[in-house]
């Protein structure tokens, strides 16, 4: 009785509780292709080594294990880990997951070579802890000659020619002769397309040379280049890179079409030359042979006219939803105009004309123009547009309106329209070709007068993509030791994004092999981890069934080989010096690595982390005493009856 009124008096029990944290060792492991080359990593004595000190400092410490190349990986593995080197990604790797807690040293096994991400030396990190670096590789400069870098452009048009510039290294090899050339792969047959010689004048050679080549047909096209080798070099791997270039047919067959000569056409024309992807041809309606089915925009100046009803000309661009931009003028028939298009209408009782200036219509938004356009067209001279009344389309949306007689009016001068799959222009008045003139007296160019013209054909040449069923890769050109992916959108009959049925994509290589796989759904729109695949030129097929109808898409992209790894074979032993001196370590040699742990057991930076908890807890919450407290009244009432108390 006396514990269970104890016991009403809530009593609690205090109790501290002590966790101890081993500091933790990072020891990370440069597995990357150099260090094939040195043989570091198949030494038996550095394998040795390494092995008793992992061993110690698992005894005394928390070890963490990685493997690093172009990649990380948190363990030991037995083969190199790919074709280049990021030492700056182990650093944030380590810093994200180890930096906030008890860090005691960092051991980086590397031979100081990156090719990847940034320099080391200047990679801020949180890291507190010594970064201690065993020094791989061999420092010493042996005679090589090889391609340092390769720097051209990813993208070429059609008919372009462009540079190649390549930086040429070699050490130890002064008086030899070198040679690069360059060849185009096509049907993997070597087509040698230029070659230069070279001197090596000195033992740190260094130079760059430029080669030109012809953007000759459309897609990703693979170049080699070759520098002929020298005896006795360490390696011959680095004497050759093979580039990609995508290769895009972005030209514009553009037509000129008037009803007779005027300077407005000449003006058209200098505007939309500057253009390289636009080639441009000036035709009459008079013309015997014209064929116009070639042709991705047509410009009408001056038609229909009463001579020239183009009927069949609008049938066909109608046909094949060829843009048109109507420039009306004096030789117009109004009437055929009017049923031509429907971006505007101009209704007219008598054949007259007014002189009409230009002003900015402010609400337009279909593309952007420079700020400097609505003052500018104000200064500009009048234009020579139909007399008469403006009534916009539907769909309509007015560019500059007109100024007749110094009032603004609603009657649009520019306009443009987006109906039926194709987009329709009228410039309702002719006499581009003063405005140009003004421009240029105005301001020493055409700035303002090309800008508008080549921005409203910019526009209208556009096609919109109007397919229900898309897929593309998120580039045309991947690395090796990147994973593919794809996209997939399928749209319904409003143009609103769905993802009910499934899509498949069938990957094939050049030999025929085919990858099958299924898209994933991500909210609306699908998505394919197709991961790494080798080096190659590759096709695919994405597919789907909608509505009862099968839908299919087909692309390419090219897997370009990453040869990093043999581009750079000397140790670059001074940035782990650089490194460790920053973070307070030390650079130990290969054959020094076993005596890292015993070093380490003596530092005073490097000690455990004691955390202690306290605990309070009600005695009452503590089952063990009402089990106390019923041993004891049986007990009590086991004896008294024994003794006989009752």
């Amino acid at each position: 009785m006396s514990i269970i009124a104890f016991l009403l008096l809530s009593p609690f029990i205090k109790t501290v509780t002590e966790d101890i944290q081993k500091p933790i060792i990072v020891f990370a492991q440069d597995m990357s292709g150099s260090l094939q080359v040195s043989g570091d990593l198949e030494n038996a004595d550095y394998q040795n080594g390494r092995t008793t000190m992992m061993r110690d400092i698992q005894a005394n410490y928390e070890l963490v294990q990685l493997s690093f190349g172009d990649d990380i990986i948190p363990n030991m593995v037995d083969s190199t880990l790919g074709k280049s080197t990021n030492i700056s990604k182990v650093l944030r790797y380590i810093d994200d997951n180890y930096s906030d807690q008890n860090l005691g040293a960092v051991i980086l096994a590397t031979d100081g070579i990156f090719n990847e991400g940034v320099n080391p030396i200047y990679f801020n990190t949180r890291i507190k802890a010594p970064i201690h670096t065993v020094a791989l590789g061999d420092s010493t400069t042996k005679r090589d000659v090889l391609i340092k870098n390769v720097f051209h452009n990813r993208i070429a048009y059609l008919g372009d020619k462009f540079k190649i510039q390549v930086d040429v290294q070699a050490s130890n090899s002064r008086g030899n002769n070198s040679t690069l050339t360059l060849y185009s792969i096509q049907n993997d047959q070597r087509v040698r397309i230029a070659s230069k010689q070279i001197k090596i004048n000195s033992d740190k050679f260094f130079t760059t040379v430029e080669m030109e080549a012809n953007a000759a047909s459309v897609g990703t096209k693979q170049f080699l280049l070759t520098l002929s080798g020298v005896s006795n070099e360490i390696s011959v791997k680095n004497n050759s890179k093979n580039i990609y270039i995508e290769v895009i047919d972005n030209r514009q067959n553009i037509l000129l079409l008037a009803d007779s000569p005027h300077p407005d056409l000449s003006a058209f024309k200098q505007i939309l030359r500057q253009n390289k992807n636009y080639e441009i041809d000036i035709k009459y309606a008079s013309d015997a042979d014209l064929n116009v089915t070639k042709y991705d925009f047509i410009l009408l100046h001056n038609l229909p006219s009463k001579e020239f009803d183009i009927s069949a000309i609008l049938a066909s661009a109608a046909k094949r939803t060829t843009p048109l931009l109507f420039v009306v003028g004096t030789q117009t028939d109004l009437s055929r105009l009017n049923v031509a298009q429907n971006v505007m209408t101009i209704n007219q009782t008598i054949e007259s004309s007014n002189e009409s200036q230009a002003y900015a219509n402010t609400a337009f938004n279909a593309y952007t123009v420079s700020d400097a356009i609505p003052g500018a067209v104000k200064r500009f001279p009048p234009m020579i547009s139909p007399f008469g009344e403006y009534d916009s389309g539907l769909n309509t949306k007015t560019i500059l309106y007109q100024t007749i007689k110094d009032v603004d009016t609603k009657y649009p001068l520019i306009a443009i329209s987006d109906q039926s799959n194709r987009r329709t222009g009228v410039l309702a008045g002719e006499g581009i070709w003063k405005w140009r003139m003004f421009d240029f007296m105005a301001d020493s160019d055409y700035g303002t007068t090309d800008e508008i013209v080549g921005k409203l054909v910019q526009y209208l040449v556009l096609k919109e993509d109007k397919r229900k069923f898309r897929s593309y890769t998120n580039k045309n050109i991947y690395k090796e030791n990147e994973s593919i992916y794809l996209d997939a959108q399928l749209y319904n009959d409003n143009f609103e994004l769905i993802n009910n049925p499934e899509v498949y994509a069938s990957i094939s290589n050049a030999a025929g092999k085919k990858y099958d796989y299924t898209f994933s759904r991500n909210s609306n729109y699908y998505t394919l981890d197709a991961g790494r695949l080798p080096p190659g030129r590759y096709s695919y097929v994405a597919k789907t069934t909608h509505n009862g109808k099968e839908l299919n898409n087909k692309g390419s992209f090219t897997v370009q080989a990453v040869e990093l790894e043999q581009y750079d074979l000397g140790a670059r032993h001074d940035i782990l010096h650089l490194l460790s001196s920053k973070y307070g370590g030390k650079v130990y040699q290969a054959d020094q690595i076993n005596t890292i742990a015993e070093e380490l057991k003596v530092s005073d930076k490097i000690k455990p982390i004691a955390y202690y908890t306290n605990h309070t807890k009600n005695i009452l919450n503590l089952r063990w005493i009402f089990g106390l407290l019923a041993v004891l009244l049986v007990l009590e009432w086991f004896l008294r009856r024994y003794f006989g108390s009752y």
